[in-house]
């Protein structure tokens, strides 16, 4: 099933929320599925249809609609433990005993409390675009520029307005950056809607953008319950970080840090690319990460 035709399916958790979902890629029930979380304010319809379908050509990828979030009902937890308690319970709800997890931007952040907190289910994980809580030995990290994240915190509840900020907070400003910027977006309307209504808006601040928000302001102090920081080196499933060379979002250099603290942990830049690189390189960020686990398995670490 490609990312354009795939129904969505509902399933309601132990958790009293109905998760919207959908399932790309074959239908081997015996393999194990690829559970991917996107980034601030998106849904899953922002999810770039190549990268699905380039990743379903070797497993099964299930996508989500976080608590909250979406066409999934419920509340938007304020801390990426909730998050995670969260996307755990959708698991649960699904049967699914085991899963390569990916996680892009505040969505890594996520990802990460999962494997922390249920490393028995995560067999591999990948961080694309992302950062650990902040330092707690007393480093300082240089700010990311204000305009990105501004841009992609006010936009405004239509597509246009989405548009343009993923344009400026995601892509590089030059010409490269826009053909992939308007390349992205043009992806996103191949979905064939089946009578639902696309969704394209970013997550409203009243509806639930206002708790990612306060989750993120948590991810960046040093003290405090739900960071990862002090925690990474108990990770021990194969990880892959994935990083924009200029990202102005979550800044490289924070995403590199991050890899230094798991013990093992594969590391690629994506050269003249910004936090957008999952899109920009999309068939490229597909292959790498299906040779990182087709890896794993040959090399026995799973």
């Amino acid at each position: 099933m490609a990312a354009q035709t795939a129904p969505t399916l509902y399933i309601h958790a132990n958790n009293s929320v109905t998760y919207a979902y959908r399932k790309i890629g074959p239908t081997d029930h015996t393999s194990v599925p690829l559970l991917m979380h996107i980034h601030f304010r998106a849904n899953m319809d922002f999810w770039d249809p190549l990268l699905l379908n380039s990743l379903a050509q070797s497993r099964t990828v299930v996508i989500f609609d976080q608590s909250g979030v979406g066409r999934s009902s419920g509340t938007v937890p304020s801390s990426y433990q909730g998050w995670a308690d969260s996307l755990l319970s959708f698991a649960d709800a699904l049967d699914l005993k085991q899963f390569d997890l990916l996680g892009f931007s505040m969505g890594g952040r996520c990802v990460q409390m999962v494997a922390l907190t249920r490393p028995d289910r995560v067999r591999t994980l990948i961080l694309a675009g992302t950062d650990c809580s902040a330092p707690q030995d007393g480093r300082e990290r240089v700010a990311p520029p204000s305009e990105p994240l501004k841009q992609l915190a006010s936009a405004g509840p239509t597509e246009i307005a989405a548009r343009d900020a993923i344009r400026v907070s995601f892509f590089l400003p030059n010409a490269s950056g826009k053909d992939a910027a308007d390349g992205y977006w043009s992806r996103m309307h191949e979905r064939e809607t089946r009578g639902e209504e696309r969704n394209l808006i970013l997550l409203d601040r009243n509806g639930g953008s206002k708790e990612q928000i306060a989750a993120s302001i948590a991810w960046g102090k040093t003290t405090g319950s739900n960071l990862s920081w002090h925690r990474l080196h108990e990770l021990k499933m194969p990880v892959l970080v994935l990083l924009g060379e200029d990202d102005a979002l979550i800044p490289t250099p924070w995403g590199k840090h991050l890899a230094e603290r798991i013990p093992g942990a594969k590391v690629k830049v994506y050269p003249e690319t910004g936090h957008g690189f999952i899109w920009q390189n999309a068939e490229e960020v597909a292959n790498d990460v299906n040779c990182f686990i087709a890896r794993a398995v040959i090399q026995g670490k799973l």
